[in-house]
């Protein structure tokens, strides 16, 4: 992995984000570990260690592969970048050929994007992620992608346990108008009321929402993988050589071993720069 040289976010809105994401993750996992599991369960049941091995293996996927996602370095820049002799350079905007970036006065080749926010080129870029505060290309496509995983993992988990304490365990304090009223207007009822109660309402409707949008993510991201395409490519099957195929191009040839860590290495199949035999595998496969 190429470490960014900049790796801070640029924009104040990721900034907001990012910083939101590195806080809620650790204080999710509190939450869940000393309040949740042991109101569950009882504060001196074996049942609470059970927990603790799956709670920090999730944590840790979390957060490592989010490291990761901000870190790699996934601009044209990691790679030596030369032009095949027999294609003509563009002067357009589209990623689908070689073009020239007038921004960074350089070369790009397909399937590479110049980002504003990020000040580059990125090879095989699919977007922007506000909550990384970077593009997700070629070489952190693997962490992100596992960072949603493990995140839908885990708000799944803590929403079915958040459910059960909240209303069933302590059911005889929640289950009544205000809590309605307070999950539909959360950081308005703060103001008002900052009771210990309020703010386990917050983290459960938090992981609630944050259950739901990593799913729509994990869903949607996952069938763009399985069909060799970028966001900028879901109307496209230019680049798809099988689902299996598709899916060593992101997560690298041993793609079944790393949900387990983003330390383990996994090497890409391809530079994510030179794509005409690609393209042309895709036609001689359909």
């Amino acid at each position: 992995m190429q470490i960014r040289k900049r790796f801070l976010p640029r924009s104040i809105q990721d900034g907001v984000a990012t910083a939101f994401m590195a806080a809620i993750i650790p204080i999710t996992f509190w939450f869940e570990v000393y309040v949740v599991i042991p109101g569950v369960h009882g504060a001196d049941s074996p049942f609470n260690w059970v927990h603790l091995g799956p709670a920090l293996f999730l944590l840790y996927n979390i957060s490592a592969n989010m490291l990761a996602t901000i870190m790699c370095d996934t601009s044209c820049g990691t790679e030596i970048i030369k032009v095949p002799a027999n294609v003509a350079v563009s002067s357009g905007l589209g990623s689908g050929s070689w073009h020239l970036c007038s921004t960074c006065e350089a070369v790009a080749p397909p399937r590479s994007w110049h980002c504003n926010t990020c000040g580059t080129c990125v090879l095989k870029r699919d977007h922007h992620c506000v909550f990384t505060g970077c593009c997700i290309g070629h070489r952190n496509h693997r962490y992100f992608i596992m960072f949603v995983l493990h995140l839908f993992i885990a708000t799944l988990y803590a929403s079915i346990l958040n459910n059960y304490f909240i209303w069933f365990v302590r059911g005889e304090e929640f289950r009544n108008w205000t809590s309605l009223v307070k999950i539909v207007f959360p950081l308005a009822m703060l103001v008002i009321d900052t009771s210990t109660k309020q703010y386990y309402l917050v983290i459960y409707l938090i992981n609630m929402v944050g259950m739901l949008f990593t799913g729509v993510l994990l869903i949607y991201h996952g069938r763009l993988i399985l069909n060799g395409r970028v966001v900028h490519e879901r109307n496209s099957q230019e680049y798809d050589l099988g689902r299996m195929k598709n899916l060593r191009m992101v997560l690298g040839k041993r793609w079944q071993l790393v949900w387990l860590s983003p330390f383990l290495e996994s090497e890409l199949p391809h530079n994510g720069v030179n794509w005409d035999e690609v393209q042309k595998e895709a036609a001689k496969s359909k």
